[in-house]
Protein backbone atom coordinates (compact mmCIF):
# COMPACT_ATOMS: atom_id res chain seq x y z
CA UNK A 1 0.00 0.00 0.00
CA UNK A 2 1.34 3.41 -1.13
CA UNK A 3 1.35 6.04 1.84
CA UNK A 4 -0.42 9.51 1.48
CA UNK A 5 1.72 11.89 -0.09
CA UNK A 6 0.50 14.11 2.90
CA UNK A 7 2.46 12.54 5.76
CA UNK A 8 5.57 14.43 6.45
CA UNK A 9 8.71 13.59 7.81
CA UNK A 10 7.59 13.93 11.31
CA UNK A 11 3.98 12.13 11.60
CA UNK A 12 3.74 8.43 12.32
CA UNK A 13 2.75 7.81 8.70
CA UNK A 14 6.65 7.91 7.96
CA UNK A 15 6.94 4.77 10.19
CA UNK A 16 3.98 2.56 8.57
CA UNK A 17 5.59 -0.57 6.94
CA UNK A 18 3.29 -2.75 5.07
CA UNK A 19 4.58 -5.99 6.73
CA UNK A 20 2.11 -9.62 7.01
CA UNK A 21 -1.65 -9.05 7.58
CA UNK A 22 -4.65 -11.86 7.87
CA UNK A 23 -8.16 -12.15 7.87
CA UNK A 24 -9.81 -13.01 10.84
CA UNK A 25 -10.84 -16.42 9.18
CA UNK A 26 -7.60 -17.37 9.03
CA UNK A 27 -6.15 -20.36 11.29
CA UNK A 28 -3.33 -20.46 13.74
CA UNK A 29 -0.97 -22.77 11.26
CA UNK A 30 -0.93 -19.46 8.60
CA UNK A 31 0.65 -17.76 11.60
CA UNK A 32 3.00 -20.24 12.31
CA UNK A 33 4.49 -20.86 8.98
CA UNK A 34 4.78 -16.82 8.02
CA UNK A 35 6.86 -16.72 11.71
CA UNK A 36 8.84 -19.93 10.76
CA UNK A 37 9.52 -18.70 7.12
CA UNK A 38 10.14 -15.08 8.40
CA UNK A 39 12.31 -15.22 11.27
CA UNK A 40 12.98 -11.05 11.57
CA UNK A 41 8.48 -10.48 11.46
CA UNK A 42 7.71 -9.76 14.73
CA UNK A 43 3.95 -9.16 14.37
CA UNK A 44 1.38 -9.89 12.00
CA UNK A 45 -1.71 -7.90 11.65
CA UNK A 46 -4.86 -9.40 11.50
CA UNK A 47 -7.63 -7.17 8.77
CA UNK A 48 -10.89 -7.46 8.44
CA UNK A 49 -13.05 -6.81 5.18
CA UNK A 50 -13.09 -3.24 5.60
CA UNK A 51 -9.14 -2.65 5.35
CA UNK A 52 -9.66 -1.98 9.75
CA UNK A 53 -7.37 -3.80 11.98
CA UNK A 54 -9.03 -5.54 14.43
CA UNK A 55 -6.02 -7.28 16.13
CA UNK A 56 -2.47 -8.45 16.02
CA UNK A 57 -0.26 -11.31 16.58
CA UNK A 58 2.88 -10.92 18.58
CA UNK A 59 5.94 -13.23 17.79
CA UNK A 60 6.98 -13.66 21.56
CA UNK A 61 3.28 -13.80 22.94
CA UNK A 62 2.75 -16.77 20.03
CA UNK A 63 6.03 -19.13 20.34
CA UNK A 64 5.61 -18.93 24.47
CA UNK A 65 1.78 -20.30 23.82
CA UNK A 66 2.47 -22.85 21.26
CA UNK A 67 5.59 -24.12 23.41
CA UNK A 68 3.10 -25.68 26.10
CA UNK A 69 1.81 -28.89 26.10
CA UNK A 70 -1.05 -30.37 23.28
CA UNK A 71 -1.05 -25.85 22.13
CA UNK A 72 -0.38 -26.21 18.86
CA UNK A 73 -2.98 -29.29 18.09
CA UNK A 74 -5.10 -27.46 19.82
CA UNK A 75 -4.49 -23.88 17.97
CA UNK A 76 -3.02 -24.77 14.75
CA UNK A 77 -6.53 -25.08 12.71
CA UNK A 78 -8.17 -22.36 15.32
CA UNK A 79 -9.07 -18.82 14.29
CA UNK A 80 -6.88 -16.48 14.80
CA UNK A 81 -8.94 -14.27 16.35
CA UNK A 82 -8.10 -16.91 19.21
CA UNK A 83 -4.35 -15.76 19.37
CA UNK A 84 -4.69 -12.20 18.59
CA UNK A 85 -4.29 -9.30 20.89
CA UNK A 86 -7.75 -7.47 20.34
CA UNK A 87 -6.82 -4.66 21.83
CA UNK A 88 -3.72 -4.07 20.09
CA UNK A 89 -1.72 -0.18 20.27
CA UNK A 90 -3.76 2.15 16.91
CA UNK A 91 -2.24 5.47 16.19
CA UNK A 92 -3.59 7.99 13.44
CA UNK A 93 -0.68 8.41 10.52
CA UNK A 94 -0.91 12.04 10.77
CA UNK A 95 0.12 11.76 14.73
CA UNK A 96 3.71 13.79 15.37
CA UNK A 97 6.25 11.02 16.68
CA UNK A 98 6.84 13.17 19.22
CA UNK A 99 3.29 13.73 20.71
CA UNK A 100 2.94 9.32 20.14
CA UNK A 101 6.70 8.80 21.69
CA UNK A 102 5.19 10.82 25.15
CA UNK A 103 1.59 9.08 25.08
CA UNK A 104 3.84 5.72 25.23
CA UNK A 105 6.18 6.78 27.63
CA UNK A 106 3.00 8.02 30.11
CA UNK A 107 1.65 4.91 29.50
CA UNK A 108 2.08 1.04 31.43
CA UNK A 109 6.35 0.04 30.65
CA UNK A 110 4.09 -3.31 28.93
CA UNK A 111 3.23 -0.81 26.30
CA UNK A 112 6.80 0.20 25.11
CA UNK A 113 7.59 -3.80 23.87
CA UNK A 114 4.50 -4.15 22.01
CA UNK A 115 3.97 -3.26 18.16
CA UNK A 116 1.91 -0.24 17.01
CA UNK A 117 -1.02 -0.37 14.28
CA UNK A 118 -0.72 3.22 12.02
CA UNK A 119 -4.15 3.97 10.70
CA UNK A 120 -5.52 6.56 8.42
CA UNK A 121 -9.10 7.15 8.98
CA UNK A 122 -9.55 4.09 10.84
CA UNK A 123 -8.17 2.19 8.08
CA UNK A 124 -5.19 -0.03 7.94
CA UNK A 125 -2.07 1.91 6.88
CA UNK A 126 0.66 -0.16 8.44
CA UNK A 127 3.02 -1.25 11.38
CA UNK A 128 6.24 -0.42 13.12
CA UNK A 129 7.69 -1.72 16.16
CA UNK A 130 9.46 0.01 19.47
CA UNK A 131 12.72 0.08 17.70
CA UNK A 132 11.43 2.10 14.83
CA UNK A 133 9.87 4.65 17.12
CA UNK A 134 13.73 4.86 18.55
CA UNK A 135 15.06 4.84 15.58
CA UNK A 136 12.99 8.09 14.02
CA UNK A 137 13.02 9.48 17.52
CA UNK A 138 16.90 9.23 17.52
CA UNK A 139 17.15 11.19 14.21
CA UNK A 140 14.63 13.38 15.28
CA UNK A 141 16.51 14.04 18.54
CA UNK A 142 19.65 14.31 15.88
CA UNK A 143 17.69 16.97 14.56
CA UNK A 144 16.88 18.95 16.94
CA UNK A 145 20.02 18.83 18.15
CA UNK A 146 21.59 19.82 14.84
CA UNK A 147 18.57 22.84 14.60
CA UNK A 148 19.44 23.95 18.56
CA UNK A 149 23.48 24.22 17.41
CA UNK A 150 22.43 26.28 14.46
CA UNK A 151 20.32 28.03 16.19
CA UNK A 152 22.92 28.66 19.12
CA UNK A 153 25.39 29.77 16.38
CA UNK A 154 23.07 31.89 14.55
CA UNK A 155 22.64 33.19 18.33
CA UNK A 156 25.64 33.65 18.93
CA UNK A 157 26.72 35.45 16.05
CA UNK A 158 23.48 37.88 16.35
CA UNK A 159 24.25 38.84 19.79
CA UNK A 160 27.94 39.44 18.80
CA UNK A 161 26.29 41.54 15.96
CA UNK A 162 23.88 43.41 18.55
CA UNK A 163 26.61 43.83 20.58
CA UNK A 164 29.50 45.36 18.05
CA UNK A 165 25.74 47.41 17.06
CA UNK A 166 25.27 48.53 20.47
CA UNK A 167 29.09 49.67 20.73
CA UNK A 168 28.70 51.66 17.73
CA UNK A 169 25.91 53.44 18.81
CA UNK A 170 27.29 54.07 22.64
CA UNK A 171 30.53 55.49 20.89
CA UNK A 172 28.35 57.78 18.13
CA UNK A 173 26.29 58.73 21.42
CA UNK A 174 28.72 59.95 23.12
CA UNK A 175 30.26 61.84 20.27
CA UNK A 176 26.89 63.25 19.70
CA UNK A 177 26.50 64.12 23.58
CA UNK A 178 29.91 66.22 22.77
CA UNK A 179 28.39 67.91 19.44
CA UNK A 180 25.61 68.86 20.90
CA UNK A 181 27.31 70.17 24.50
CA UNK A 182 29.40 72.35 21.88
CA UNK A 183 26.83 73.55 19.80
CA UNK A 184 24.66 74.41 23.60
CA UNK A 185 27.83 76.55 24.49
CA UNK A 186 27.58 77.93 20.84
CA UNK A 187 24.31 78.89 21.26
CA UNK A 188 24.77 80.33 24.83
CA UNK A 189 27.97 82.47 23.18
CA UNK A 190 25.57 83.16 20.21
CA UNK A 191 22.92 84.31 22.45
CA UNK A 192 25.05 86.57 24.31
CA UNK A 193 26.45 87.94 20.61
CA UNK A 194 22.45 88.74 19.94
CA UNK A 195 21.51 90.23 23.71
CA UNK A 196 24.52 92.74 23.02
CA UNK A 197 23.54 93.61 18.83
CA UNK A 198 20.56 93.92 20.48
CA UNK A 199 21.07 96.67 23.43
CA UNK A 200 23.35 98.24 20.60
CA UNK A 201 20.62 98.19 17.90
CA UNK A 202 18.25 100.00 20.40
CA UNK A 203 20.78 102.49 21.92
CA UNK A 204 21.23 103.35 18.09
CA UNK A 205 17.54 103.65 17.33
CA UNK A 206 17.33 105.76 20.31
CA UNK A 207 20.28 108.30 19.70
CA UNK A 208 18.49 108.12 15.57
CA UNK A 209 15.24 109.56 17.47
CA UNK A 210 17.16 112.09 19.30
CA UNK A 211 18.74 113.43 16.03
CA UNK A 212 15.31 112.88 14.05
CA UNK A 213 14.63 115.75 17.20
CA UNK A 214 17.50 117.40 16.92
CA UNK A 215 17.06 117.62 12.94
CA UNK A 216 13.13 118.78 13.53
CA UNK A 217 14.99 121.83 15.75
CA UNK A 218 16.76 122.89 12.62
CA UNK A 219 13.88 122.78 10.83
CA UNK A 220 11.95 125.01 12.68
CA UNK A 221 15.41 127.00 13.64
CA UNK A 222 15.48 127.22 9.78
CA UNK A 223 11.74 128.58 9.07
CA UNK A 224 11.88 131.39 11.40
CA UNK A 225 14.94 132.28 10.20
CA UNK A 226 13.74 132.06 6.62
CA UNK A 227 10.58 134.23 7.80
CA UNK A 228 12.80 137.01 9.44
CA UNK A 229 15.14 136.98 6.12
CA UNK A 230 11.78 138.02 4.15
CA UNK A 231 10.77 140.71 6.65
CA UNK A 232 14.27 142.10 6.63
CA UNK A 233 13.98 141.49 2.56
CA UNK A 234 10.25 143.47 3.03
CA UNK A 235 11.93 146.46 5.28
CA UNK A 236 15.62 146.50 3.09
CA UNK A 237 12.74 146.86 0.33
CA UNK A 238 11.17 149.60 2.40
CA UNK A 239 14.26 151.45 2.76
CA UNK A 240 15.16 151.15 -0.78
CA UNK A 241 11.95 153.05 -1.81
CA UNK A 242 12.39 155.79 0.91
CA UNK A 243 16.17 156.30 -0.35
CA UNK A 244 14.60 156.65 -4.08
CA UNK A 245 12.34 159.58 -2.02
CA UNK A 246 15.12 161.39 -0.28
CA UNK A 247 17.13 161.14 -4.03
CA UNK A 248 14.11 162.33 -5.51
CA UNK A 249 13.92 165.16 -2.94
CA UNK A 250 17.51 165.59 -3.40
CA UNK A 251 17.01 166.47 -7.15
CA UNK A 252 14.07 168.75 -5.81
CA UNK A 253 16.13 170.91 -3.80
CA UNK A 254 19.13 170.60 -6.57
CA UNK A 255 16.65 172.74 -8.87
CA UNK A 256 15.33 175.03 -6.08
CA UNK A 257 18.99 175.77 -5.18
CA UNK A 258 19.36 176.63 -9.24
CA UNK A 259 16.67 178.75 -9.02
CA UNK A 260 17.84 180.61 -5.84
CA UNK A 261 21.25 181.19 -7.50
CA UNK A 262 19.48 182.43 -10.74
CA UNK A 263 17.70 184.84 -8.26
CA UNK A 264 20.42 185.60 -6.32
CA UNK A 265 21.90 186.65 -9.84
CA UNK A 266 19.17 188.77 -11.22
CA UNK A 267 18.77 190.70 -7.29
CA UNK A 268 22.90 191.25 -7.73
CA UNK A 269 22.11 192.89 -11.40
CA UNK A 270 19.26 194.64 -10.17
CA UNK A 271 20.87 196.28 -7.15
CA UNK A 272 24.10 197.10 -9.34
CA UNK A 273 21.03 198.46 -11.95
CA UNK A 274 19.13 200.61 -8.87
CA UNK A 275 22.22 201.79 -8.07
CA UNK A 276 23.43 203.33 -11.33
CA UNK A 277 19.91 204.73 -11.09
CA UNK A 278 19.83 206.13 -8.25
CA UNK A 279 22.65 207.92 -8.93
CA UNK A 280 21.96 209.24 -12.27
CA UNK A 281 18.32 210.39 -10.62
CA UNK A 282 18.78 211.09 -7.42
CA UNK A 283 15.98 211.49 -5.28
CA UNK A 284 13.83 211.49 -8.44
CA UNK A 285 14.38 208.34 -10.28
CA UNK A 286 11.42 206.56 -11.48
CA UNK A 287 13.15 203.97 -11.92
CA UNK A 288 14.43 202.93 -8.70
CA UNK A 289 10.98 201.90 -7.64
CA UNK A 290 10.55 199.66 -10.91
CA UNK A 291 13.69 198.10 -9.44
CA UNK A 292 12.63 197.74 -6.13
CA UNK A 293 9.74 196.03 -6.95
CA UNK A 294 11.51 193.53 -8.77
CA UNK A 295 13.21 193.04 -5.77
CA UNK A 296 10.00 192.60 -3.86
CA UNK A 297 8.97 189.74 -6.46
CA UNK A 298 12.49 188.16 -6.26
CA UNK A 299 12.48 188.42 -2.55
CA UNK A 300 8.89 186.69 -2.41
CA UNK A 301 10.06 183.98 -4.81
CA UNK A 302 13.05 183.27 -2.47
CA UNK A 303 11.27 183.22 0.10
CA UNK A 304 8.43 180.87 -1.12
CA UNK A 305 11.58 178.97 -2.95
CA UNK A 306 12.78 178.55 1.08
CA UNK A 307 9.75 176.92 2.86
CA UNK A 308 9.78 174.69 -0.38
CA UNK A 309 13.04 173.59 1.25
CA UNK A 310 12.83 173.68 4.34
CA UNK A 311 10.04 171.52 3.80
CA UNK A 312 11.76 168.92 1.49
CA UNK A 313 15.06 168.84 4.39
CA UNK A 314 11.82 168.22 6.65
CA UNK A 315 10.74 165.50 4.45
CA UNK A 316 14.85 164.41 4.21
CA UNK A 317 14.93 164.00 8.06
CA UNK A 318 11.71 161.91 8.42
CA UNK A 319 12.26 159.67 5.77
CA UNK A 320 16.53 159.55 7.01
CA UNK A 321 14.82 158.83 10.70
CA UNK A 322 12.86 155.91 8.93
CA UNK A 323 15.32 154.53 7.24
CA UNK A 324 17.49 154.40 10.30
CA UNK A 325 14.94 153.21 12.36
CA UNK A 326 13.84 150.34 9.67
CA UNK A 327 18.07 149.51 9.55
CA UNK A 328 18.07 149.20 13.20
CA UNK A 329 15.12 147.15 12.95
CA UNK A 330 17.01 144.88 10.05
CA UNK A 331 20.12 145.35 12.43
CA UNK A 332 18.37 143.19 15.07
CA UNK A 333 16.68 141.21 12.76
CA UNK A 334 19.98 139.75 10.98
CA UNK A 335 21.17 139.73 14.46
CA UNK A 336 18.22 136.92 15.27
CA UNK A 337 19.24 135.15 12.03
CA UNK A 338 23.02 134.96 12.81
CA UNK A 339 21.57 133.74 16.18
CA UNK A 340 19.42 130.73 14.33
CA UNK A 341 22.38 130.37 12.21
CA UNK A 342 24.32 129.60 14.89
CA UNK A 343 22.11 127.31 16.46
CA UNK A 344 21.77 125.91 13.03
CA UNK A 345 25.57 125.03 13.17
CA UNK A 346 25.62 124.11 16.26
CA UNK A 347 23.16 120.92 15.86
CA UNK A 348 25.15 120.42 12.72
CA UNK A 349 27.77 119.47 15.16
CA UNK A 350 25.73 117.73 17.16
CA UNK A 351 24.27 115.93 14.11
CA UNK A 352 28.27 115.19 13.28
CA UNK A 353 29.33 113.66 16.34
CA UNK A 354 25.97 111.89 16.46
CA UNK A 355 26.73 110.43 13.43
CA UNK A 356 30.09 109.22 14.10
CA UNK A 357 29.11 107.92 17.01
CA UNK A 358 26.57 106.46 14.90
CA UNK A 359 29.31 105.27 12.58
CA UNK A 360 31.41 103.44 15.41
CA UNK A 361 28.42 101.58 17.06
CA UNK A 362 27.37 100.61 13.86
CA UNK A 363 31.16 99.25 13.15
CA UNK A 364 31.31 97.61 16.49
CA UNK A 365 27.69 95.93 15.88
CA UNK A 366 29.16 94.82 12.16
CA UNK A 367 32.06 93.35 14.47
CA UNK A 368 29.63 91.60 16.63
CA UNK A 369 27.72 90.23 12.99
CA UNK A 370 30.98 88.92 12.38
CA UNK A 371 31.71 86.86 15.19
CA UNK A 372 27.92 85.90 15.10
CA UNK A 373 28.30 84.89 11.72
CA UNK A 374 31.60 82.73 12.77
CA UNK A 375 29.69 81.03 15.61
CA UNK A 376 26.70 80.21 12.89
CA UNK A 377 29.54 78.55 10.47
CA UNK A 378 31.00 76.33 13.84
CA UNK A 379 27.39 75.77 14.51
CA UNK A 380 26.71 74.29 11.13
CA UNK A 381 29.36 72.83 11.32
CA UNK A 382 28.68 71.00 14.64
CA UNK A 383 25.14 70.54 12.81
CA UNK A 384 26.56 68.54 9.69
CA UNK A 385 28.28 66.52 11.80
CA UNK A 386 25.48 65.97 14.30
CA UNK A 387 23.63 64.83 11.05
CA UNK A 388 26.97 62.25 9.90
CA UNK A 389 26.34 60.50 13.63
CA UNK A 390 22.63 60.72 12.86
CA UNK A 391 23.34 58.80 9.95
CA UNK A 392 25.81 56.56 11.15
CA UNK A 393 23.29 55.62 14.19
CA UNK A 394 20.58 55.21 11.73
CA UNK A 395 22.34 52.64 9.80
CA UNK A 396 23.13 50.72 13.10
CA UNK A 397 19.88 50.79 14.34
CA UNK A 398 18.79 49.74 10.73
CA UNK A 399 21.46 46.44 10.96
CA UNK A 400 19.84 46.25 14.83
CA UNK A 401 16.66 46.04 13.76
CA UNK A 402 17.39 43.76 11.13
CA UNK A 403 19.29 41.64 13.56
CA UNK A 404 15.93 41.95 15.57
CA UNK A 405 13.87 40.71 12.60
CA UNK A 406 16.23 38.08 12.03
CA UNK A 407 16.10 36.83 15.68
CA UNK A 408 12.12 37.17 15.59
CA UNK A 409 12.28 34.93 12.15
CA UNK A 410 14.28 32.23 13.87
CA UNK A 411 11.46 29.96 14.91
CA UNK A 412 9.66 30.18 11.69
CA UNK A 413 13.20 28.74 9.86
CA UNK A 414 13.52 25.64 12.29
CA UNK A 415 10.27 23.79 13.28
CA UNK A 416 11.41 21.68 16.42
CA UNK A 417 8.19 19.84 16.94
Amino acid sequence: MTLPQKFDQLSMGSLAQEGFRLCPSESGSAVMDIFKNHPDTHHICIINGRNIPVGVVERQRFLSLMSSPFSYALYHKRPVTLLMDDNPLTVEARTPILDFTKEILNNKISDINKSFIITHNQSYVGTATPFDLMRMSYIHSNHISDTLQNRTQTLHETLHKIQTATHSINAESRNLKDESENLSERNKIQNQHLVESDQRIKSTIQKTEDQNIKMEQSRNYIEHASVNIKDSCIKINDTIDKFKKISEASEDIGKILNIMKSISAQINILGINATIEAAKAGSYGAGFGVVAQEIRNLSHKTSEALQRTKTLIAYSQDAISTCSDSMNDNSQTLAGIIHHVEKIAQSFKEFEETALAQKEEIHQLHQIMQKLNVSTAKNNETVHNTNAICDNLFINVSELAQITTNMNSLPAHYNLQ
